[in-house]
């Protein structure tokens, strides 16, 4: 399983740490097998993304019903250009896997976030968080980073801005939000608790299926001897580099914050920026654990337009940087 760099911190390193001790306990009469790591790495998947859908649902249900409907209709529940920079800016402290942002970008629809602001969070959480930001800025100096997060935070906002053509359109499973009252007219904060929870756990029944191949998918990646350090040192400066990195990086489940033994060595071999930043981004962004999860709300129509832009936007950017510092 993937490990940290020591001078990063993980905001969810007490789930991540539960879900592998359940993996562990659930798996260890079973004799030594890959079939028992990919077991092993299924069940701590599915007990992590299940915990954070639960968690986050549970927060944004019982905020909504704290501070009322008009906090979410003046922040995330905008669909304008402000409500877009919100989901961007929450996707940015956001630090979550290609595979665990589908439940949370559930989470935010279900709790009344427009499809701007949710679209938005959706790029922007994977793929331009803390985490990527600090490794771009180790594996290729400030100047990297910086355009790194520069071009990050362009396309979570043009993804929020047409999040309708993109096909970013929940279905009914996330896209009904429970805002009642209740009927005494007080705000009970346990009753409140009571409700939202019972909101998450309903959501993560409806959405089951789709986490459990979801996760199985991120089990057979982990556990696939996978190089794409390798290949990518193979091509070198071939002007299509870029395109192949975006080809191997989106159905990858990495983390931004164990994506630097990927970018770090390609660096050091005075790769171009563009093949680094569009392998980056095309690494931490996408996966096809997402994809399966993603496809349970907004379907094979939207999910084919969702990959189409991904791939054409890291492809581009790739090959334009790498034409402009050449």
């Amino acid at each position: 399983m993937n490990q940290l760099p020591p001078y990063l911190i993980d905001p969810f390193a007490p789930i991540t740490a539960f879900s592998k001790w359940v993996g562990r306990i659930l798996t260890q009469w079973l004799p030594e097998h890959p079939l028992t790591a990919f077991l092993e790495y299924w069940i701590y998947d599915f007990v992590k993304v299940a915990i954070l859908l639960v968690l986050t649902t549970t927060l944004l249900g019982f905020v909504r019903q704290l501070v009322g409907v008009n906090w979410l209709r003046r922040s995330i529940g905008r669909s304008d250009w402000q409500g877009t920079a919100a989901g961007a800016l929450l996707g940015v402290f956001t630090p979550v896997c290609s595979c665990s942002v589908t439940p949370l970008y559930a989470s935010l629809v279900h709790a009344g976030a427009s499809r701007q602001s949710a679209g938005a969070f959706l790029f922007a959480a994977p793929a331009v968080n803390e985490f990527a930001i600090v490794a771009t800025l180790i594996a290729l100096g400030w100047q990297g980073a910086l355009l790194y997060l520069i071009l990050g935070l362009g396309a979570a906002i043009i993804t929020g801005r047409y999040a309708h053509k993109l096909g970013l359109e929940p279905c009914e499973v996330c896209n009904a939000p429970r805002m009642q009252i209740f009927s005494d007219g007080r705000r009970v904060p346990l009753r409140m608790l009571v409700e939202s929870a019972r909101e998450s756990t309903a959501l993560l029944r409806r959405l089951l299926i789709a986490l459990l191949a979801g996760t199985a998918l991120a089990a057979i990646l982990v556990n696939y001897n996978l190089r794409p350090v390798e290949i990518m040192l193979q091509i070198g400066h071939a002007w299509w580099s870029p395109i192949v990195g975006v080809l191997l990086g989106l159905p990858l489940d990495v983390n931004a914050a164990v994506a630097l033994p990927i970018l770090l060595p390609l660096a050091e071999a005075g790769l171009p920026i563009g093949t680094l930043i569009a392998l980056m981004m095309a690494t931490t962004l996408a996966s096809f654990p997402e994809a399966a999860v993603l496809k349970s709300l907004i379907g094979w129509k939207g999910l084919a337009k969702l990959g189409a832009w991904y791939f054409a936007y890291c492809s581009a950017i790739g090959l334009l940087l790498n034409l402009a510092f050449s």
